[in-house]
């Protein structure tokens, strides 16, 4: 069992004696063996690695975990002595890593990193690095969010939304003040202001045009599959000139000939 302040982390699942947890060293070309809370004896440390022929120990747990952001740190020390520092000894560091759902149990350590052959860092994730109030509340919602920093699709939706907005704030209102305020000889005036307008209402003038285009496009196939391919187009010019003949004549009566042929 481990403590930060008031909130208890039981560690004690991982500290079963027959549980040894085998970590790769990836291009380290280490192997490592890690042991959890299990400080019997100093014969055999709780930590060993194993390089090619050579082997040695990372040392012991070296005090009671500590809470150092969202990780809860383990440090192994008293290890063997360092290679070409024979005052300093090797030693180790885990960060456990609160994360609500793994592929194991308890999920493994991984190896991060290390300094010159002498000090060791690895990551584990695991729910029981995790507060107790959060790991309930993720349990009682059926496992649904994920660890520290593990965001959900929503949550980083939220993000680039509000990002987005204040970026956008800023460059509207910035340019709108430099305008008004010290680039008074431009001439500008209202909504000429705003930054770049010139170049927004291209492209809004473009995208209507275009979308324009399309509509007729649509409306025009719409028609042919209909079989209204001698449809007439009148224009707004050549309506108006109509309503208003067709209102004259009305004036003038119902059997008065009409002032110009049908096509």
């Amino acid at each position: 069992m481990s403590s930060s302040g008031e909130v208890l982390y039981d560690l004690r699942p991982l500290a079963r004696s027959n549980w040894e947890y085998s970590v790769d060293g990836l291009e380290s070309e280490y192997t490592f063996s890690l042991r959890i809370c299990d400080n019997s004896t100093q014969r055999h440390p709780i930590a060993r690695w194993q390089r090619g022929g050579d082997a040695g120990a990372l040392g012991t747990v070296g005090g009671r975990p500590r809470k150092h952001g969202n990780k809860l740190l383990v440090e192994y020390t008293n290890g063997d002595a360092c290679p070409g520092a024979a005052q300093l000894n090797r030693s180790a560091l885990i960060s456990f890593i609160c994360l609500a759902h793994t592929d194991s149990e308890y999920g493994q350590p991984e190896f991060v990193a290390e300094w010159n052959q002498c000090v060791f860092m690895f990551e584990w994730r695991t729910h029981l690095a995790c507060e107790p109030s959060k790991r309930a509340s993720e349990e009682s919602n059926g496992g649904q969010s994920g660890g520290i920093g593990e965001g959900n699709g929503a949550s980083r939706g939220s993000v680039a939304f509000v990002v987005i907005f204040v970026v956008g704030s800023v460059y509207i209102l910035g340019g709108f003040l430099y305008n008004r305020v010290f680039n008074l000889s431009s001439g500008l005036r209202g909504i000429e202001q705003l930054p770049n307008y010139r170049f927004w209402r291209g492209i809004y003038l473009f995208s209507k045009r275009a979308v324009l285009l399309l509509v007729d496009g649509a409306t025009r196939l719409v028609d042919a599959a209909r079989g209204r391919r001698g449809a007439i187009h009148i224009d707004a010019a050549e309506h108006n000139i109509r309503n208003e003949i067709f209102a004259s004549t009305a004036d003038e009566g119902e059997g008065d000939a009409l002032p110009f042929a049908l096509r």
